[in-house]
């Protein structure tokens, strides 16, 4: 599975999973406990990180902010009633490197 040098995975190994195949490894975790600022959301229904990123951020393309926020499951494992941390709009922004 190559990754693309534009991608942000990209220099991040690729690791095999038995059960989902081919991935590349998250970014090191946060430090603990979530961002100043962050909120707590929790899902209702079928909503989408994209969804929660544009009523969040007024962004869609900000979902794998959320994503990497909570990096404790793989974000096709989230169901209704889960609770997920919202990093602030800053914290969203703020370089990755």
């Amino acid at each position: 599975m190559p990754v693309s040098v534009t991608s942000r995975y990209h220099r991040l190994d690729v690791l095999v999973d038995p059960e989902r195949g081919p991935y590349v490894a998250q970014r090191p975790p946060p430090p603990p406990g979530p961002p100043p600022g962050s909120v707590t959301h929790v899902l209702v229904g079928e909503e989408t990180l994209d969804q929660l990123a544009k009523q969040y951020y007024g962004r869609e393309d900000l979902w794998w902010r959320i994503a990497d926020a909570n990096p404790a499951r793989h974000p096709a494992d989230w169901r209704a009633g889960d609770a997920l941390v919202i990093p602030p709009l800053t914290a969203a922004l703020a370089p990755t490197e």
